[in-house]
């Protein structure tokens, strides 16, 4: 598949277009896609562009990160897609597409997670489809929250300090002096309720814990039908919760909303594991956790990423941080294509599409 880096002609064509009388724009006699993945992403995601090409009937490919604001408007313009193969680099989509009804654009098939910075909210409320990658990396996420948890309850953060003093000391005192811990009987919370929240329940059972979780608007009942049990609130949850997991979505409801007073909440000795968002916990408040020594904290997400080399977090043994790698994992990327391709095929044929993102979860996305 050919990229694009230039829209030759587009601007000074819609301007010539402009002069003249403009119709109601009407939709294309055929499907017509428009991939917009940089090089990177394309192959990336999709090894045999073949395949995807052979979709539509008419498709274009344009690296539309390399266009400037008012190219990339006009080759939308210009394209009159009826799809678009959307992922990370793809700039936002103009409001006058996005928003206008008479717009051939009915579908942005979105290869990756969010697509808040991408599509405004009007393209939802007139009537625009949107999917993602739906449920196929809550496992990987939830894949490696399970990992942080557990390197925490070992204490990985303080191994490499002690790697040459241990190298001639007793196994036990090895564990006795790094505080080692299973994760076997503990008690353990849940932020939020999502489908990675629900994919790491299911990673947690093996090891005979006891779930609790809360995420305010799920119903308690579909937290008991996956046997887990509901809190009243926040604080009765971090109370509880030897080790707690943030999944929670971020909302203007939810921003910092870990502040001092919540992390004051949980056992000493606790482990708390974010893989959710930077915003969901008050920094400083974590730093002061640290320094006290009283929990231990590992974090895949901060606020401010990627985490600066002279960041305090680095430097305390009890925090294990990771580079926001949760998903999707190198060796599985390639799935995600294949469930791009599968939707934009049953697009074309118009059946029902898998990964499909409602209104009210847009509003949640970050």
């Amino acid at each position: 598949m050919e990229l694009l880096n230039t829209v030759p002609n587009l601007i000074e064509e819609e301007s010539a277009a402009n002069r003249t009388e403009k119709s109601v724009c009407s939709l294309p006699a055929t499907d017509r896609l428009l991939v917009t993945l940089n090089r990177y992403e394309l192959r990336k995601f999709f090894p045999d562009t073949a395949l995807l090409e052979s979709i539509f009937p008419e498709t274009h490919s344009i690296e539309a990160c390399c266009l400037k604001e008012e190219q990339w408007h006009a080759a939308l313009r210009s394209y009159q897609p009826t799809a678009i193969l959307s992922c990370w680099s793809t700039p936002r989509i103009p409001e006058d597409i996005a928003g206008n009804p008479e717009s051939p654009l009915k579908y942005i098939c979105h290869v990756t997670g969010s697509p808040k910075n991408l599509v405004p909210r009007s393209f939802f409320e007139r009537g625009g489809i949107v999917t993602n990658w739906g449920n196929l990396a809550a496992g990987q996420v939830a894949e490696q929250a399970l990992l942080l948890a557990l390197s925490a309850l070992r204490n990985q953060g303080a191994w490499r300090s002690q790697t040459e003093e241990f190298s001639h000391t007793p196994f036990w005192d090895m564990v006795e002096t790094l505080q080692t811990r299973t994760l076997f009987g503990r008690r353990v919370g849940v932020h939020g309720f999502g489908q990675i929240a629900q994919s790491l329940v299911r990673l947690l059972r093996p090891f005979n814990v006891q779930v609790f979780a809360y995420s305010q608007g799920v119903p308690p009942e579909i937290m008991r039908q996956a046997d887990v049990v509901p809190c009243e609130s926040l604080a009765a949850l971090f109370s509880q919760s030897e080790v707690l997991f943030e999944c929670e979505a971020l909302t203007p409801g939810t921003f910092q909303c870990v502040d001092e007073s919540l992390l004051s909440c949980l056992p000493d000795g606790a482990v708390f594991v974010n893989i959710a968002r930077g915003h969901l916990a008050n920094e400083a408040a974590l730093q002061r956790e640290l320094q006290s020594g009283r929990i231990r904290v590992a974090l895949d997400v901060v606020a401010t990423e990627p985490l600066t080399p002279e960041h305090p977090f680095w430097t305390y043994p009890n925090a294990i941080m990771s580079p926001h790698i949760g998903a999707p994992t190198a060796d599985r990327t390639y799935a995600y294509g294949d469930f791009a391709s599968e939707n934009l095929r049953r697009f074309r044929n118009r059946m029902p599409l898998q990964g499909v993102v409602s209104i009210s979860a847009y509003d949640r996305c970050t």
